[in-house]
């Protein structure tokens, strides 16, 4: 068998193999749990209900996700009284979580209503409001630190490391994006209506700028 002929063989097994491990069967244990293993029983997960009604997904590869209930009742209202939705639920996490090992997480609201998503691997986002109702995201991955803010100008910031952006109005009434990487994009007020209609918000609009200019 030639050499190329012999990738596409391993190729095609390793493949079937993932595949293979991927697929399996979700039921409900003596306690309502969901219990997920695969067909070849070398990979379990389960996804539990603790006493203070969070869930709890746990695998066979010591994996950990924990989502809090005041955190699941904001982000999937009706979630912790859906089985089929816990289920589609278990079966992403298996698929997103399957091939890692010792991965910690915790999905949680504090007690200023502020979301805080926090793992084993460096990284945490905190998203909040300020006193004037505004989204405020600080998030850290691998010692790098991004914030995203409105200021008091009612303008929109967007720091990461020592690179920055803004989308707000300039003395003429116009909206500006700027970075700091030289790009600079002026909006006339007839085409600011149309962004407006089109993303419904400046922020969405924001967004979408960094991922073009920004990243």
């Amino acid at each position: 068998m030639g050499m190329k002929k012999l990738i596409i063989v391993l190729a095609l097994v390793l493949s079937s193999s993932l595949l293979f491990a991927q697929r399996g069967t979700v039921d409900t244990d003596i306690f309502g749990n969901l219990q997920f293993k695969s067909i070849d029983g070398k990979y379990k997960a389960s996804l539990e209900k603790n006493i203070f009604d969070d869930l709890v997904f746990t695998d066979s590869r010591n994996n950990k996700l924990h989502y809090e209930k005041k955190y699941l009742d904001k982000m999937e209202p009706g979630l912790r009284g859906d089985k089929e939705a816990q289920a589609h639920m278990l079966r992403r996490l298996v698929r997103e979580n399957k091939r890692s090992s010792e991965y910690k997480a915790t999905f949680k609201i504090d007690i200023f209503d502020k979301t805080i998503i926090e793992d084993n691997k460096g990284y945490k986002l905190e998203e909040g409001k300020d006193i004037f109702g505004n989204t405020n995201i600080q998030e850290q991955s691998s010692g790098r630190k991004s914030v995203f803010k409105r200021n008091l100008r009612g303008g929109l910031e967007y720091t990461e490391g020592r690179n920055t952006a803004s989308l707000e109005k300039d003395i003429f009434d116009r909206w500006l994006y700027k970075d700091s990487f030289g790009n600079e994009i002026q909006f006339s007020k007839e085409t600011w209506k149309r962004v407006l209609q089109q993303y419904g918000s400046d922020e969405k609009f924001f967004w979408d700028l960094l991922d073009r200019w920004f990243y």
